[in-house]
């Protein structure tokens, strides 16, 4: 009985540092307006609700799950995605317009904590500057490729405006915004 006790907490330990060895992702809101999320894993529906002002994070506990953290400026309309998934002891993310482009007028990045990591040559930050509508380090249309890939260990902190506030820049108006006399939806 004792051994086989010891067996078991051996095995649990064994697999217990790669679950604690994988880093964290993050979302910070520097525009100066509200902002609602969505982390959706294995589940399609999940609720938009307001980041926090402190932002939001989760660690990579969910191996082989894709995990999509879908942002915008309200509850209801077309969402940016931040997605990332750990696996095989890597992290994969991108930035995905597909559903649409809510802060192109403020600009977006992802910013690994192990850039230029030995190995990994897309470990990179990816940059949507502001006031590009189109973004070309973003996934625009299904069959684009622009996933990156960093050791488990780096944290990713996705920023919305990474220039600081850009709350004069766009008013809402109903689900399009216009944004200096141009209108996405």
């Amino acid at each position: 009985m004792f051994t086989s006790t010891i067996v078991t907490a051996a095995a649990v330990l064994s697999i217990m540092p790669s679950v604690m060895a994988a880093g964290t992702a993050r979302v910070v809101n520097n525009c100066g307006m509200p902002v609602y999320y969505a982390s959706v894993a294995q589940s399609v529906h999940a609720e938009m609700k307001l980041l926090p002002s402190g932002g939001y994070s989760e660690a990579y506990n969910k191996p082989n799950v894709g995990v999509s953290i879908k942002l915008a400026p309200n509850a209801t309309g077309p969402v940016t995605q931040f997605e990332f998934t750990w696996a095989d002891g890597d992290i994969h993310y991108d930035i995905s317009n597909i559903d649409g482009n809510p802060f192109a007028a403020q600009g977006m990045a992802i910013t690994p904590s192990m850039a230029g990591a030995s190995g990994y040559p897309t470990c990179q930050t990816v940059s949507c500057p502001a006031g590009q509508a189109v973004c070309d380090a973003a996934y625009n249309l299904p069959d684009d490729v622009r996933t990156m890939v960093c050791p488990e260990k780096s944290d990713l902190v996705f920023t919305l405006c990474p220039g600081g506030s850009g709350k004069r820049d766009l008013a809402q108006h109903g689900h399009a915004y216009r944004v200096h006399s141009r209108q996405f939806k």
